[in-house]
C-alpha cells in the first residue's frame, strides 16, 4: 500500500490525532483492538521480556523498568497491586500503567482517546479484532481489492525464556476488576467503536 503509517509508542497518540483531525478524505484508518485484560497480560510479559537485557526478566535494561518489574512477579501482581493498601506499592503499580514507557501504557485508550477516537470518519475506518483477526483481515484486504495474505501469528514463543512464576495462567477477580478500572479510557473508546458498527459483523464504521 502506498504511504502507509503505522502509529506505535512514543508520541504515536499526538501523531495520529493530527491525521485524524486534518479530516483528509483520501485517508483510511485500520484500528486493531483486542480484549484489555488479555492485552495488558500480554504486555506485561511482552515487556518483561523484551526490555530485559537477555530476554529472560531478570537483568531490566533501566531502574525505573527494573522497580516496577522487581515489585512485581506477574501481571496478577502488579493489577491487584493497584488497590494495594500500601500507598507506595499502589503508586509504582499505577505508574507502570500511565508513566513507565512500556507497552502497559499504550493502550487502545493511549493510542485513541474517546473524544479522537469520535472523530474517526464513517466509511473509511477498518475495524481488526485479534480475536478475529482472519476474517477481519480479510475483509479489510478485499475491500481495498488487495491480496489476500494469512493473518500474523502469536510472538508468544518467547514466553519459555521467562521464569514460569512470571508467566500469568489465571488472573484474580480483584486483578480484573483493578484492570477494567483502570483502563477506563480504553473500554470508553471501545464501546465509542462498537457502538458505530452497524451489526456484530460489521468491521466498517459508520
Amino acid at each position: 500500500m502506498p504511504d502507509l503509517h503505522v502509529y506505535h509508542v512514543h508520541d504515536a497518540n499526538l501523531r495520529l490525532a493530527d491525521a485524524i483531525l486534518r479530516r483528509d478524505p483520501s485517508d483510511i484508518f485500520i484500528v486493531l483492538t483486542r480484549d484489555p485484560v488479555a492485552r495488558f497480560v500480554s504486555a506485561f510479559e511482552w515487556d518483561l521480556h523484551s526490555k530485559s537485557v537477555d530476554g529472560d526478566g531478570r537483568r531490566l535494561q533501566n531502574e525505573v523498568w527494573g522497580r516496577i518489574f522487581g515489585a512485581f512477579r506477574s501481571a496478577n501482581e502488579l493489577a491487584e497491586a493497584l488497590t494495594d493498601p500500601a500507598s507506595k506499592r499502589r503508586q509504582l503499580a499505577f505508574s507502570a500503567f500511565t508513566a513507565s514507557k512500556l507497552h502497559m501504557q499504550f493502550d487502545l485508550g493511549w493510542y485513541l482517546p474517546p473524544p479522537i477516537a469520535a472523530e474517526l470518519p464513517a466509511g473509511r475506518t477498518h475495524l481488526i479484532r485479534t480475536e478475529r483477526l482472519g476474517s477481519d483481515l480479510a475483509r479489510f484486504l478485499a475491500s481495498q481489492d488487495l491480496r489476500e495474505v494469512e493473518a500474523p501469528v502469536t510472538k508468544n514463543d518467547y514466553k519459555h525464556r521467562l521464569p514460569e512464576d512470571r508467566v500469568t495462567k489465571t488472573l484474580s477477580d480483584l486483578a480484573r476488576r483493578n484492570i477494567r478500572l483502570a483502563s477506563h479510557g480504553t473500554y470508553a473508546t471501545l464501546s465509542l467503536i462498537e457502538s458505530r458498527l452497524t451489526d456484530p459483523e460489521a468491521t466498517v464504521l459508520g
